[in-house]
């Protein structure tokens, strides 16, 4: 897994786990618009563009909350990287 957190502009928003594999949800916010990553393993998954970081955060929150419907865990933070 790549680190983004060492990336500018880059932070890991949350980390979620299911049996082997985790899901990362990247901000990349050096400038407008406003990037996410949803990274499953290695490979970004879903990338979406948004003008303004509350927009980001806001659908990374709910992309989140349809991953635990199908029953991803979250991962606490220091267990994340």
């Amino acid at each position: 897994m790549a680190n983004y957190a060492v990336q500018p502009g880059a932070r890991v928003v949350w980390c979620m786990k299911r049996r082997t594999t985790d899901v990362r949800c990247v901000l990349l916010s050096a400038g407008m618009p406003v990037e996410v990553q949803v990274v499953h393993g290695r490979d970004v998954v879903v990338t979406e563009m948004f003008q303004e970081e509350w927009m980001a955060m806001n659908w990374a929150r709910a992309y989140q909350e349809r991953l635990r419907v199908q029953g991803w865990n979250d991962v606490p933070e220091e267990s994340a990287s």
